[in-house]
């Protein structure tokens, strides 16, 4: 085996290299034309359509006044009449679906 004095040549390269890019990364290397990263926010599909459909029902009324206005003036004329065998089928169809849920 034959040792030279050009031995640490490679090793010295290597040094070297890794102390530029070490260097490279300092706050004093700053580009001049650097380009400032900012955040976004995309909405999807499905969000769209619900923010639309969530506007469509904003319009709606809670209250449906010509509905309001009709049985009033049927109740103050004498009007209005009452379906007792649809009161109770409702009442009965509401309590056993209640009673299967629970």
């Amino acid at each position: 085996m034959e040792i030279n004095g050009n031995q640490g040549i490679g090793i010295d390269a290597y040094v070297n290299q890794v102390q530029d890019k070490n260097k490279v990364g300092t706050s004093d290397d700053k580009p001049e034309n650097s380009v400032k990263k900012s955040d976004t926010v995309v909405i999807s599909d499905a969000a769209k359509r619900v923010q639309e459909a969530r506007s469509q029902l904003n319009d709606i009324p809670d209250v449906r006044e010509e509905k309001v206005s009709e049985l009033r003036n049927q109740i103050q004329n004498g009007t209005y009449q009452i379906d007792a065998d649809k009161i109770a089928d409702k009442m009965i169809r509401e309590g056993l679906l209640n009673d299967a849920l629970e």
